[in-house]
């Protein structure tokens, strides 16, 4: 009997499978380049580093973060002009930062200084993703602001609507440092799974990896680094309810449109797992829909036209 023989490749065959691991190799590339270098991953602006680090020291009083801003007054009044905005709701007016710590508090007054750094590197081209010029700044303060409100609503606290504030102003961050590697290619479409699934095709990584390393490169909090990572997962009851409100937010602002070239934003996906977890219902999540029209329309007027 003769011994099985394995059939010989074709040219074509040959050509494809050659094809298939020059992709794979150049994937593995792009991913050990943006892991490997870390210069790839912009700083923030040095005030607003140093501005984070004293506004996480215990013993820090509103005298030491002016002392910090007395030379910087550009800073300062973009700042102001965004605690004065309808967004926050004040019935008087801000004048300086003191003020602004008396009323928003040191985690408010932290989020305003990563709005104001974060700016500058979301308001980039990214029409690979499908958004308008500084359309990824607008969908980020949408989100932002989103995530607030739904944090709020659930009555998570006012030190967890904070959180949930940063990480949905940065939970796309990641897309910062693909575009990078993007070159000419043409814009990614679908849903987010499907994009997820497009970035580690083309780059190795998808931007929720590549977000949690931006985030974890500037010293944020491991709550936010989670939910930049996990913001486009499914629900899981594990992840929490930051996840759950940055999650929702998204889906909403998705439904919006904001920010995204005509026809290209992701499809509109609440998942009531989500709901769920944030202890609503059906009805009520539905019921939060003005709320949060109102959240994202202040926050375009607060922070739409910052830059870095």
């Amino acid at each position: 009997m003769n011994a099985e023989t394995t059939p010989t490749p074709t040219d074509e065959e040959i050509r494809m499978s050659r094809a298939t691991l020059n992709v794979l190799a150049q994937r593995e590339t792009t991913r050990r380049d943006i892991l490997q270098k870390s210069d790839l991953i912009p700083p923030l602006p040095d005030l607003v580093t140093r501005l984070l680090v004293v506004l996480n020291e215990q013993s820090t009083e509103p005298a030491d973060l002016e002392a910090l801003l007395q030379n910087d007054q550009v800073l300062v009044a973009k700042m102001l002009a965004m605690v004065n905005s309808p967004f926050y709701g004040l019935n008087r007016t801000i004048r300086t930062i003191k003020e602004a710590v008396m009323v928003l508090g040191f985690r408010g007054v932290r989020s305003l200084v990563l709005a104001t750094g974060a700016a500058r590197y979301l308001q980039r081209d990214f029409r690979f993703y499908g958004h308008e010029p500084k359309g990824l700044w607008l969908h980020a303060v949408c989100v932002a602001a989103g995530s607030r409100h739904l944090a709020s609503r659930c009555k998570l606290g006012v030190d967890e609507a904070e959180i949930a504030f940063v990480a949905g102003l940065l939970h796309d961050i990641g897309k910062l440092l693909l575009i990078g590697f993007a070159g000419d290619a043409e814009p990614l479409a679908g849903t987010m799974a499907r994009v997820c699934e497009q970035e580690r095709r083309r780059f190795g990584m998808d931007h929720t990896e590549a977000g949690a390393l931006v985030v974890a490169k500037w010293n944020l909090a491991p709550e936010i680094q989670h939910v930049v990572r996990t913001h486009e997962d499914a629900p899981a009851g594990e992840d929490g309810k930051l996840a759950a409100v940055v999650r929702l937010a998204e889906a909403f602002a998705h439904e919006r449109g904001t920010g995204y070239l005509r026809g290209m934003q992701p499809p509109a996906e609440a998942h009531f797992a989500d709901v769920a977890i944030l202890g609503l219902t059906e009805e009520t999540w539905l019921g939060t829909r003005d709320g949060l029209t109102v959240a994202m329309d202040g926050a375009i007027a607060a922070f739409g036209s910052a830059s870095g």
